[in-house]
């Protein structure tokens, strides 16, 4: 098995540093440059299966990279962006207070009528589930905040390990399964192929306090 977990393009909140959440936002010109050269890397490559989540940012995405060759693609709300209810469309600075006013750790802070991260940690993980029973290549394109928990899932670690990770918008992560059914990680964040987009001048725009994208 190779499985590839890759973050949506670049999208106009994602300049403006405002949480999405279940916000569906549309990819902006540079996001959708992106995807097309996200979409160019992948030809040639032997994918079985796309899976996205259902918003579409993350749609747009996966559907260059099923264009380019030609698997299957499967949506799935499951792999959303972690939903931040009545403070979507705020600015990451106001997520970093309230935090920071709250008596509740990181993991466990909820936004009004939202999912704290361990909410996404366990609706994620009938997909880690999933996708360490599969056979073939996989390509997995969801949200940065999705994305650091499934990853961290994937490689049998806790929740807070999900800290450590960062992607930037359409970064490949590559993982391989062992005989013994352990998943390793063979390439992070690989962005090379955004090389020629002399427009992006910091990938991780968007990501102040690592929630979502």
């Amino acid at each position: 098995m190779r499985l590839f977990l890759i973050r949506h393009g670049q999208t106009e909140w994602n300049i403006n540093g405002r949480a999405q959440g279940h916000t569906d936002i549309p990819l902006d010109p540079i996001g959708l440059h992106q995807a097309q050269l996200l979409g160019q890397r992948f030809e040639g490559e032997e994918i079985d299966l796309v899976l996205s989540s259902d918003l579409q940012r993350a749609r747009m995405t996966a559907d260059a990279v099923a264009s380019a060759t030609r698997a299957p693609l499967e949506l799935l709300p499951s792999l959303r962006e972690r939903g931040f209810g009545t403070w979507e469309g705020k600015h990451f600075i106001e997520f970093a207070a309230a935090l920071s006013a709250s008596h509740l750790g990181r993991f466990d802070f909820t936004p009004p009528d939202g999912e704290s991260f361990r909410d996404v940690w366990a609706r994620l993980e009938p997909v880690a589930q999933r996708l360490m029973k599969v056979s073939g290549n996989v390509v997995v394109v969801s949200h940065g905040g999705s994305l650091s928990l499934l990853l961290a899932r994937l490689i049998g670690g806790p929740i807070e390990i999900s800290q450590s990770f960062r992607f930037a918008n359409t970064g490949v992560t590559e993982l391989g399964r062992l005989p013994d059914g352990r998943v390793h990680l063979a390439t992070y964040n690989d962005t090379r192929h955004l090389e020629s987009i002399h427009e992006l001048e910091n990938p991780f725009v968007g990501s102040i306090d690592g929630s979502s994208r």
